[in-house]
């Protein structure tokens, strides 16, 4: 899921994620286990949550384009010594 997820956010959050991961999932694992799963996955506004996907990459655009993701990609460019992420997908 989380590999989907990455899809549509930014590089910079992406790589935030895999590092949290490796710490909150065990965190969360006894927190979860308490948790009363009929609430997940319901719909919380069940007014209308269409995307206007015209709109939506109009925004991606913006992102991507903001100094915050230039910086982002600059400094991962200089990150060549990182070994790779094993993700479920591979």
């Amino acid at each position: 899921k989380l590999y989907e997820m990455n899809k549509v956010i930014s590089d910079t959050a992406e790589y935030g994620c895999y590092l949290y991961t490796q710490a909150c999932i065990p965190l969360l694992k006894d927190f979860m286990a308490k948790i009363d799963t009929s609430v997940i996955g319901t719909k919380f506004n069940k007014g209308d949550n269409g995307v206007d996907n015209k709109r939506l990459i109009e925004i991606n655009e913006a992102i991507e384009s903001h100094e915050v993701e230039k910086i982002g990609r600059m400094l991962r460019g200089h990150m060549s010594a990182m070994k790779k992420i094993s993700t479920v997908a591979e």
